[in-house]
């Protein structure tokens, strides 16, 4: 496939399972990860964050198990939950922190 990997064409692959965090980490898979598209999955054990960063391409989170905490700007946060989707503009710092143990996908785009 010339633009996704990890992934096989024509192969079904339920989303909850494209990866799996062991232990008290994060597991991340990136499915497409170009200059103005990043398609990037996650795993994450219950308590574990990444911490703020800037990111100059707007994004959308879909929770798809457990519950996360995305925190963005300088003191806003927001709770999401399974089958939940948040978008945020380009241009700001955000870190996620895990209240359970949560799996998500976030798709970054920069025009």
């Amino acid at each position: 496939m010339k633009y996704l990997k990890n992934v096989q064409p024509y192969l079904p692959l339920a989303a909850t399972d494209v990866v799996s965090h062991t232990g008290k980490k994060i597991a991340s898979k990136a499915f497409i990860n170009s200059e103005h598209t990043e398609v990037r999955f996650f795993s994450f054990a219950n308590g574990e964050s990444i911490d703020k960063e800037y990111y100059e391409m707007e994004t959308i989170f879909h929770i798809l198990e457990g519950e996360v905490k995305i925190s963005y700007n300088e003191v806003d946060e927001i709770i999401l939950k399974a089958g939940e989707i948040l978008a945020l503009e380009a241009e700001i710092n955000y870190g996620v922190e895990a209240l359970t143990d949560a799996k998500y996908f976030n798709i970054l785009v920069k025009g």
